[in-house]
């Protein structure tokens, strides 16, 4: 395996405990995680931000008892670690934006044989995800074109996020609310109501 694919493999694993761990986290604790990793906290989820959390009591510990762990256990080298990562890794390139195809404005109008303006227009309206590239330029994932035209619905669902990355980052990810399909399929599928309700619901934790 190369270096890439351990390294996406690595990210997909830590990715899925991370994601394990937050969902455990009641709301209060995801807002304090949110504030401190200065990430927008959406309007559901404000009005509990002053609140503080009941701490929970813990037993008090014997104060001659020592408690001792079982320690980080046998060192392996780099190649048994790779293996033995790779063995309980699975790779899941639809939950990461970058692994999409993505192409210039350029190929992209060549691709669609449509107009630069007609290109613009359609991100100015929201019916296209466009990933900055710079001051000016954008990428496209082609994943979002069918039949040479938008997927309907692209326009209702990215003004729930804050960003065109969020935005395409959720999209690709599989989601228990459109039947564990990326969301961007169901669209393709010509489900709109489906993934307008899931994009609703992405930050509502309550």
């Amino acid at each position: 395996m190369g270096t890439l694919k351990q390294v996406h493999s690595a990210r997909a694993a830590l990715a899925r405990a991370i994601e394990s761990k937050v969902e455990r986290m009641d709301m209060a604790g995801l807002v304090e995680l949110a504030v401190t990793l200065n990430v927008p906290v959406p309007a559901s989820a404000r009005a509990i931000r002053g609140r503080e959390r009941k701490p929970v009591a813990q037993p008090p510990m014997p104060k001659d008892k020592v408690l001792q762990g079982s320690g980080i256990g046998p060192v392996v080298s780099a190649a048994e670690g790779g293996r033995l990562l790779d063995a309980i890794t699975v790779d899941d390139e639809s939950a990461d934006w970058v692994e999409s195809d993505l192409v210039g404005a350029g190929e992209l109008v060549n691709r669609l044989n449509i107009s630069r303006g007609t290109l613009d227009n359609w991100r100015k309206a929201n019916k296209i995800i466009a990933l900055r590239k710079g001051l000016r330029n954008f990428l496209y994932p082609l994943r979002q074109f069918e039949r040479r035209r938008p997927v309907e619905g692209l326009d209702v669902i990215a003004p729930l996020f804050t960003s065109p990355e969020e935005t395409w980052e959720w999209l690709v990810a599989p989601n228990h609310m459109t039947d564990g399909k990326p969301p961007i399929d169901k669209l393709r599928d010509g489900d709109v109501p489906v993934v307008k309700s899931a994009a609703e619901g992405a930050f509502d934790y309550a």
